[in-house]
């Protein structure tokens, strides 16, 4: 593996009890949505640095979406800790609210997230 995700991977298992496959796929996965800037897991798979095929990366990052539950606390704290907001004085909080409508069931879920370089990552959600 890289030495850039070193860093983020020792965050990773400080912080949840993962083996290393899911450790490697969570730190590719979290720096590839703050480097590029969205959630799309098309656009993610195509970013990640494996020697797997991109429908292979698509679906790996689909079965990790779908079976690992990450309590939002920890996950917040690991990209608090990821972006070294631990270290700031100040934070610029974010919140969002976003409808969808499912058939009849109306989803709402309302988000807080931290900015970090005019990008705002959420930390918790609430529906």
């Amino acid at each position: 593996m890289s030495k850039e995700f070193q860093p983020i991977e020792n965050l990773i298992d400080k912080y949840f009890n993962f083996n290393l496959s899911r450790t490697k796929c969570l730190s590719q996965f979290i720096l590839c949505m703050t480097q590029l800037k969205t959630i799309n897991l098309a656009h993610i798979c195509q970013a990640m640095k494996t020697n797997a095929k991109t429908d292979s990366s698509y679906r790996r990052l689909q079965r990790f979406v779908a079976e690992e539950l990450i309590p939002q606390k920890i996950l917040a704290k690991t990209i608090v800790a990821i972006k070294g907001l631990d270290k700031e004085k100040t934070w610029k909080l974010t919140m969002d609210r976003t409808n969808w409508k499912f058939g009849k069931l109306h989803i709402n879920i309302l988000y807080l997230g931290v900015c970090y370089n005019n990008v705002a990552i959420p930390l918790f959600s609430y529906s």
